[in-house]
């Protein structure tokens, strides 16, 4: 069995990985688990961990997973938002500027891979905000809320997004899938609704 340990940005992309990605992967023989940015320090001090933070961190707890575990079954992902990249991360220097972000992503996944130098880390970033695929889980979001108006605004965004692909969503920092949200849904909480809207709908 190959074991995946996913080093997240925050809460939310944890939970993603517990609730959604480890049970999915589980059955293809894949032991997945997911740690937050910094967790590794903060838990030995005692303080909560909240993710996010300069590169210089993400890259300590990298290299100090894959220094402290050498076994050959042992691989370690990202799961970092391109758009909340730090300013001192490999390569957004010379291709943060490109607008196709695809081909962005590619660039940068591998100047990131390329830094860390370990054939067992296989780094990934997001294309576009975690909402975005809560745009996609809309139907399942709808049996998890109750309050009149969060259904009411549900209903709104429904019509909004229509069959717009959620990645086509993300065209503003007034309109992103983040900012639709919560204009519309009052009630909907990131790390508890969007994760649980995802479990129902499930990955293909």
């Amino acid at each position: 069995m190959t074991r995946l340990i996913v080093v997240a940005e925050g809460q939310t992309e944890e939970a993603f990985v517990k609730e959604v990605l480890a049970p999915h992967l589980d059955p293809l023989g894949v032991y997945t688990r997911a740690t937050i940015v910094g967790k590794l320090v903060t838990e030995r001090r005692g303080h909560a961990s909240r993710g996010g933070g300069a590169f210089s961190h993400w890259l300590k707890d990298i290299r100090r997973i894959l220094g402290t575990d050498r076994s050959a079954d042992l691989r370690v992902t990202t799961l970092f938002d391109l758009y909340g990249l730090p300013n001192d991360f490999p390569g957004l220097a010379s291709h943060g500027a490109d607008r196709d972000t695809s081909r962005r992503c590619d660039a940068l996944e591998e100047a990131l891979r390329l830094h860390v130098g370990d054939h067992r880390f296989l780094p990934y970033l997001q294309r576009h905000e975690f909402e975005a695929l809560v745009l996609a889980s809309l139907a399942a979001l709808r049996g998890l809320l109750d309050a009149r108006d969060d259904l009411i605004g549900l209903t709104t965004l429904e019509g909004q997004v229509g069959d717009t692909p959620p990645e086509d969503v993300n065209d503003g920092p007034n309109t992103a899938p983040s900012k639709r949200l919560l204009q519309h849904l009052g009630g909907y909480s990131k790390t508890l609704h969007g994760p649980l809207a995802l479990a129902d709908t499930g990955l293909v």
